[in-house]
């Protein structure tokens, strides 16, 4: 069975689920407590709905406060074309040398992470992979490449400098959406009240970045994947 015929089933049979759960006339004390939002959050566990796609409620959640952090003012008032366009990183830093001060390091401090001065590993584009990409078909276009950031947006939501310079490079390897935002492919066969979009997807990694002028280890968020999110409008309409 082909991935396009298994998302319109999983699609039918959750349209089928939720209507059922907002139409059933009969008494149901337990379940009226929570309704709908019960058969969502028991999703995961009903259906496989396969790579790049994931479903969730539009109900708000809890919001973690973020982790103290040490204090670094060093990229606060960094603005680039990235960082304008909503992005979490920035691979041209105005005056980077001058406000890094990277030649004033301590060689020793280069040394002591010297395994993070790499470049991630690419798979190359062959003919296998294209013939993979085509049996794992996306439901949202994304695009593979290695940037070396010189500013990025940390766990604690604080922009600073990362350690880029001469033979202390850092390559990382994102995957990004060519159109985030925009409609998943077959969106046009969903089931009545049911919608999609094309949303990044970001991960938190390690990379050497300057705080107060010394070389730590922090982590940072970067573009990981580009995935479809389906939306139920579960509203009763009378």
């Amino acid at each position: 069975m082909s991935l396009k015929t298994k998302f319109l089933l999983t699609l039918t049979a959750l349209g089928c689920l939720l209507i059922a759960q907002q139409t059933d006339g009969r008494p149901q004390p337990q379940a009226d407590a929570n309704g709908p939002n019960d058969v969502l959050s028991n999703l995961d566990s009903i259906f496989k709905v396969g790579p790049g796609m994931k479903v969730f409620s539009t109900q708000p959640s809890g919001v973690h406060p973020n982790e103290v952090t040490d204090q670094n003012d060093d990229a606060a008032d960094i603005i680039c074309a990235e960082r304008t366009a909503g992005q979490s990183y920035c691979t041209e830093v105005p005056n980077y040398l001058e406000s890094s001060q990277l030649d004033k390091i301590d060689p020793q401090q280069f040394e002591q992470f010297s395994s993070y001065f790499k470049d991630d590993f690419m798979q190359p584009h062959n003919v296998t992979n294209r013939m993979n990409e085509e049996a794992e078909e996306n439901f949202c276009n994304s695009k593979s490449r290695i940037i070396y950031p010189k500013s990025v947006e940390t766990k604690e939501s604080k922009w600073v400098l990362v350690v880029q310079h001469e033979r202390h490079r850092q390559g990382v390897l994102v995957e990004q959406c060519e159109a985030e935002g925009s409609s998943c492919k077959y969106e046009d066969l969903m089931p009545f009240g049911v919608s999609s979009k094309c949303k990044q997807h970001y991960v938190y990694r390690s990379l050497i970045v300057l705080v107060n002028g010394v070389l730590v280890e922090r982590m940072v968020k970067l573009p990981n994947y580009c995935e479809c999110v389906l939306r139920f409008n579960l509203k009763r309409k009378f």
